[in-house]
Parts: structure tokens; C-alpha cells; sequence
């Protein structure tokens, strides 16, 4: 019995260590831009996004920037740029609540601008 607990408490270690991998494994650079919906409540489905690994554009995206810096939050033209499409992002695409809710962009850091092709390939759908 004491074998069968240690067994499983190894494995459960193990499961727990290898979630950080998992996670950051998910993680991927991204272009996100407006696509032209305006929204009147949160989360709102307003942007494409560019997944740069793929070429793939994730349309009607909601977009998280709560988990970046307080000094990027507070950069007076973040958001400006975000939804324009000129800057590259460093996140994941996660699905939250219902399964009517939208995907959401959750953006952990500002990576880079982005090269006019990009943007155009964002902006495009």
C-alpha cells in the first residue's frame, strides 16, 4: 500500500514539474490588430491574431494585456499600437469561460515592431 502512495506521489511530482514546460511550450509570438468590430461589453471578439510560428490568423480574438509590466501598460502608446498591428507580442491563445466567449490573446511582453508584411498579413482578414 505504501508503495502504491509513494508511486503515485512521484507522479503526481513529476506531472506538476512538467507543467511550466507545457505551458511556456504554448507560448508563441503574435501580431495582433483591430479587425473593425466595436464591442459594448468585455471580452469582446475585436481583433485577428497572427500567430508568427504558423502564418495562422485567429479571427475575433479578445486581447489580455493584465499579465504585461506595469512600465508597458504604462507606455502612452501601447494600446495605440497593439491595435494597429506594429508591435510583435510575446503570449498564448487561451480559451476562457463559456464556449460562446471568444479566444483572448493573453500578452506577457512586448517582443519587437513588426515588419510591414506582417501587419498587412494581420490586417488582411
Amino acid at each position: 500500500m505504501l508503495g502504491h502512495r509513494l508511486a503515485f506521489l512521484a507522479i503526481a511530482a513529476s506531472s506538476i514539474a512538467a507543467l511550466p514546460s507545457l505551458a511556456a511550450a504554448e507560448r508563441g509570438s503574435y501580431v495582433y490588430c483591430s479587425n473593425g468590430i466595436a464591442c459594448m461589453m468585455a471580452p469582446c471578439p475585436s481583433g485577428n491574431a497572427l500567430d508568427l510560428a504558423t502564418g495562422k490568423v485567429i479571427e475575433g480574438v479578445a486581447i489580455d494585456t493584465s499579465p504585461l509590466s506595469l512600465q508597458d501598460r504604462a507606455s502612452p502608446d501601447v494600446s495605440e499600437k497593439l491595435y494597429a498591428g506594429k508591435i510583435v507580442v510575446r503570449g498564448s491563445i487561451q480559451h476562457r469561460g463559456s464556449e460562446h466567449d471568444p479566444p483572448s490573446l493573453v500578452v506577457t511582453s512586448i517582443e519587437r515592431a513588426t515588419k510591414q508584411s506582417e501587419r498587412k498579413l494581420c490586417s488582411a482578414h
